[in-house]
């Protein structure tokens, strides 16, 4: 299946922004929320989701629906590895360099007062610490991702989407927080601040568009005045986020309307309408090939790249928040030192896996056997042997 150019950059784009807002500089000004009241979590969720039911569907159609749930387990097994990977530098991190990054405690509070219930509570995804909370919601959100299709395949998509939109509506009223208070007090739970029976509205929605797209069906009619409408509600709530930002937040960006871990209505009116207006521009991204080359291979290794950069974000918090890296512009440069090693990091992991791609499609010499060996020296007595033959005839006959 061929790779969506577009797709890769904005990913490419997304992880870099999402970096600036892991860390504690001034960039975060440029990169958090800066297109409505929604971050790059939201966009990473549903375009992860996207693609992850454009392949799905794609599978189903070409080698079943078994193979395709196979593949989508595989991919949550892939994700599973790298959280350990994160989690488990982290917790290095966090035990042999807690006097020199003492701003990780922040981090990994929990961590350090029970360390084995940490442990425990990672290998099971219920230890949860910040910037390390994505990719366990990937991992469940993987796995959802077959029974979906299965529950699509057999009473539609409307049903599903229906049910999918009653469970967010369920956790508008605090279900999960109410449940974590309950189990407030076991050291191996710490889910962190996302509320998945909200959260999977994106993905299922987003499994929901990618299937379409891949069956070539328009979502919403192609109207003029639709779109329309939808550029200038995008724009209304850009204004209104920039005036909140420069005027300070009204009472309403603090409702639950536009609650970010709950995922408010609002919230979700303003992520749709602005992702409608920026799939119509999205294809032109494949004109700039070349100059986008550089984000388009960090969105092709999204999985290593993103927990290079997390795991880069971790020491960096730890050590400007310690207080001896507290001071601009000397934080945004490191900041900026780690984005540049996004995009190399992404070069490598290309380089490497042209020259394994390049290994294998390279011819072997054959191995000759004892066999093939003996029968290749036969071979080159057969000349010889018929030039015997012929000079004793010659003899005979004289």
């Amino acid at each position: 299946m061929k790779r969506f150019i577009e797709f890769d950059v904005l990913r490419g784009v997304l992880l870099l922004m999402m970096v600036v807002d892991h860390s504690p500089s001034s960039l975060r000004l440029l990169t958090d929320q800066p297109f409505g009241f929604f971050t790059t979590a939201e966009c990473f969720v549903f375009v992860s989701a996207f693609l992850a039911g454009m392949i799905f569907s794609k599978r189903v159609e070409k080698l079943g629906f078994a193979a395709a749930r196979s593949s989508s387990i595989s991919r949550a097994g892939r994700i599973y590895r790298a959280h350990l990977f994160t989690v488990g530098f982290a917790f290095v991190l966090g035990g042999l360099f807690l006097t020199e990054l003492s701003g990780i405690r922040n981090l990994l509070d929990h961590y350090l007062i029970n360390p084995w219930a940490a442990i425990g509570g990672s290998l099971v995804l219920l230890f949860r610490p910040p910037l390390m909370d994505i990719l366990p919601m990937y991992i469940l959100f993987s796995l959802l991702t077959p029974a979906t299709f299965w529950a699509a395949r057999r009473w539609g998509w409307r049903t599903v989407l229906l049910v999918s939109l009653s469970t967010w509506f369920i956790a508008q009223a605090h279900v999960r927080d109410i449940l974590l208070d309950t189990f407030k007090d076991l050291p191996f739970i710490q889910l962190g601040p996302f509320d998945l029976l909200a959260w999977q509205l994106l993905w299922v929605g987003g499994l929901f568009v990618g299937q379409r797209f891949q069956e070539n069906k328009a979502l919403l009619p192609r109207s003029r005045l639709l779109r329309l409408v939808l550029l200038v509600l995008a724009i209304t709530f850009l204004v209104w986020r920039w005036c909140s930002i420069a005027f300070g937040p009204d009472p309403v960006t603090r409702m639950w309307l536009l609650d970010k871990w709950h995922l408010g209505l609002l919230r979700l009116i303003n992520f749709f309408v602005a992702a409608s207006v920026v799939a119509t521009f999205l294809k032109n991204l494949t004109r700039w090939e070349v100059p986008l080359r550089p984000l388009f291979l960090i969105g092709r290794h999204m999985l290593p790249v993103f927990c290079s950069q997390i795991c880069l974000s971790i020491v960096l918090i730890g050590r400007t928040d310690s207080g001896s890296l507290t001071a601009e512009p000397l934080t945004s440069a490191l900041v900026l030192c780690q984005l540049f090693a996004a995009p190399l990091f992404a070069w490598f992991l290309e380089w490497r896996s042209a020259a394994k791609g390049l290994a294998r499609s390279r011819p072997q010499a054959p191995v000759l056997t004892t066999t093939s060996r003996l029968q290749r020296r036969d071979r080159k007595k057969i000349p010889l042997l018929l030039a015997a033959s012929d000079n004793r005839s010659y003899n005979l006959s004289k």
